[in-house]
């Protein structure tokens, strides 16, 4: 699995484009509301979402630390240990996750 790849130009004037390009993915909604409560390892994001593959999580947070929502933090122990958690720029997603949820209630 590669990166995506967009078959049109991404407008760079339009802000919510550039929002929906950078959170939408199949399992980064769902990656970016779990590390809006916690710092996460892989393992309890796996645990989290159990139908999708570790190969694909994987991308999209590769995905998501090269858009600068989230960090990832390497220790330098053994057994290795990464935790992800949310950049500044990926907490102020806190406000549009909130309402997105109001808005899906009401659906």
């Amino acid at each position: 699995m590669g990166e995506y790849q967009r078959k049109t130009i991404l407008k760079n004037d339009c802000s919510i484009e550039k929002t929906i390009n950078v959170i939408s993915g199949k399992w980064k909604p769902a990656i970016l509301n779990e590390l809006l409560k916690t710092n996460l390892r892989l393992k309890d994001i796996q645990k989290g979402l159990p139908e999708a593959s570790k190969r694909a999580l994987t991308q999209q947070l590769k995905e998501l630390t090269k858009d600068g929502l989230i960090k990832k933090k390497d220790f330098n122990q053994y057994p290795k240990k990464t935790e992800y958690s949310l950049t500044s720029l990926g907490t102020q997603l806190r406000t549009v996750f909130t309402e997105l949820s109001k808005f899906g209630d009401n659906l």
